[in-house]
C-alpha cells in the first residue's frame, strides 16, 4: 500500500510560534494560519477480505463488513459477464482500542478467480439498537435460485440481514424486487449501501440504481430511480448508469447518496445527491470521479471517499477523501489512498477508511488524523528577523560601550 498526504483548502488553527513581540509581528505579517490536513495515524485492522463499508456502534466498536473471496462453489454469470463462484467466506469483524472480534463469519460470497473484488456483505447500520446488514449480488436475482439450491446460505445474497448475537436473518429481500419487476429493463441488482433514518432503513441498489426503503417488518418500498446520463465521452454506450453506492442520512432526514458512475466511468461525473422523501433527486455536489461511500457529520457536512480518483479504465488505483460543507464549497482531506472502499469517523474526530478493499487478503483499515502543518514564513520574514537581531547586537555594543551592564 502506498499512500501520501493530501493537502486542504481551507484554513486551520492559529499556530504561535514564539513569544512577545515576534508572535504580534508573525501573526500580523502572515494571519496566523496554517493548513489542517490528515495524517496516517496507523493500521488499525489488517487481513480483511475485500473490506467494505462500516460503522461506529453506540459501544464505542467500529464494525467493518467483508466481502469474502468467493469460493469453489456453484458460479453464476454477473453483470460485467464475468463468472462469479460462491462460497461462504464473508464476514463482520469489529474493532475497539486494539481489540478485534469476529461478530458474525462463514457468510456468502461471490467472486471471479483469485478472490479480487469480491461481492457479499457490503455495509452495516444500527437501527433501534440492532444491527443490520446488507448483502450484494451483482447479477440477474434469477440466477440466485440455483445458488439456494446448493446450500440455503446463498439465500442471504440480495437481502437486508439483521445480526443478533452472531446468527443473520434475512427480513428483506431487495434482489427480489429487482427481479419481479425492476423501474428499467435490465434484471441486476447488487445491494451496496445502507443507512438508518427517523422511520427506518435505506437501501442503495448499485445495480438497478435504485434508493429503496426497509421497514421494521420488512416491508420494501422504491424511493426513487437515479436515471442514465448521457456519456460525454466518445466511446461507450450512449448513456452510463448511475451506479448509487455510498447511503446516510442527514441531521434533517434528508437521504444522501453517492455515486461510482458506470461504464465508462467519465472523470469529474459522479455526484453527492439528496433524496426527499417523495423520491425528489437534487444534486448536492459534482466534480468527483468514482465515489464508493460517504458519512453525513453531526452538522451537515458531508464526507465523500473517492474509490479511484483517475477513473476506473486509467492505470491509477488510488482514491481520495473529500469534505463538502453546508455551503457547497469542496475540499481535498487526504489523497493517495489505495483502493478505498468504506468511511466512519469516531466520536474524536479520527476518520477511518478501509483501504486494499479489491484485495482477498490485504484489506486494512486505516486511522487518518487531523494534523497541523507547518507555516510558510512569509517572503521577507527572515531578513526582517536577522534585522531585529542586528538591532539588538548593536544595542548591546553601545550599551557595553558607555560602561552599562548588559544581561545576554
Amino acid at each position: 500500500m502506498q499512500v501520501r498526504e493530501g493537502s486542504a483548502r481551507s484554513t486551520g488553527l492559529l499556530r504561535p510560534l514564539a513569544a512577545g513581540v515576534i508572535v504580534s509581528l508573525f501573526v500580523g505579517m502572515a494571519g496566523g494560519a496554517s493548513a489542517a490536513t490528515l495524517s496516517i495515524k496507523g493500521v488499525v485492522l489488517d487481513g480483511l477480505a475485500n473490506p467494505r463499508g462500516m460503522t461506529f456502534g453506540a459501544d464505542g466498536w467500529l464494525y467493518v463488513t467483508e466481502a469474502g473471496a468467493g469460493g469453489t462453489g456453484p458460479s453464476i454469470i454477473g453483470g460485467a459477464g464475468d463468472t462469479l463462484s460462491y462460497g461462504e467466506t464473508g464476514a463482520i469483524t469489529r474493532w475497539r482500542a486494539g481489540s478485534r472480534e469476529r461478530v458474525a463469519e462463514n457468510l456468502p460470497s461471490l467472486a471471479a478467480e483469485g478472490g479480487f473484488g469480491a461481492t457479499g456483505v457490503h455495509d452495516v447500520t444500527f437501527y433501534n439498537g440492532s444491527l443490520y446488514t446488507v448483502f450484494g449480488f451483482g447479477g440477474d436475482p434469477n440466477q440466485r435460485d440455483g445458488l439456494v439450491a446448493s446450500t440455503s446460505n446463498a439465500l442471504l445474497l440480495g437481502q437486508v440481514a439483521r445480526v443478533i448475537g452472531g446468527t443473520v436473518s434475512p427480513i428483506a429481500d431487495i434482489a427480489a424486487l429487482e427481479r419481479d419487476g425492476g423501474p428499467d429493463d435490465e434484471r441486476n441488482s447488487n445491494p451496496y449501501g445502507l443507512t438508518s433514518g427517523p422511520d427506518g432503513l435505506f437501501v442503495a441498489d448499485a445495480g438497478g440504481n435504485d434508493i429503496l426503503s426497509v421497514a421494521e417488518d420488512g416491508a420494501v418500498n422504491p424511493v426513487t430511480f437515479i436515471p442514465p446520463t448521457p456519456n460525454p465521452l466518445p466511446f461507450g454506450p450512449p448513456v452510463y448508469q448511475s451506479v448509487p453506492t455510498g447511503i446516510g442520512t442527514a441531521p434533517d432526514g434528508t437521504i444522501l447518496v453517492s455515486e461510482l458512475t458506470g461504464f465508462p466511468f467519465p472523470e469529474g461525473a459522479a455526484r453527492v445527491l439528496s433524496v426527499r422523501p417523495d423520491g425528489h433527486l437534487s444534486t448536492v455536489a459534482t466534480g468527483f470521479t468514482n465515489l464508493i461511500d460517504l458519512v453525513v457529520g453531526s452538522t451537515g457536512e458531508i464526507f465523500a471517499l473517492e474509490t479511484d480518483s483517475d477513473s476506473l479504465l486509467n492505470p491509477g488505483t488510488t482514491g481520495s477523501l473529500f469534505k463538502i460543507l453546508t455551503d457547497g464549497t469542496v475540499e481535498l482531506l487526504f489523497d493517495g489512498l489505495e483502493n478505498p472502499t468504506g468511511l466512519a469517523i469516531g466520536s474524536d474526530g479520527t476518520f477511518y477508511v478501509g483501504v486494499n478493499g479489491l484485495s482477498p487478503t490485504g484489506g486494512q483499515v486505516l486511522a487518518l488524523a487531523p494534523s497541523i502543518a507547518p507555516v510558510p514564513l512569509p517572503a521577507g520574514l527572515p531578513l526582517l528577523l536577522a534585522g531585529i537581531g542586528s538591532l539588538g547586537y548593536l544595542g548591546r555594543r553601545r550599551r557595553s560601550g558607555t560602561g552599562e551592564t548588559c544581561n545576554p
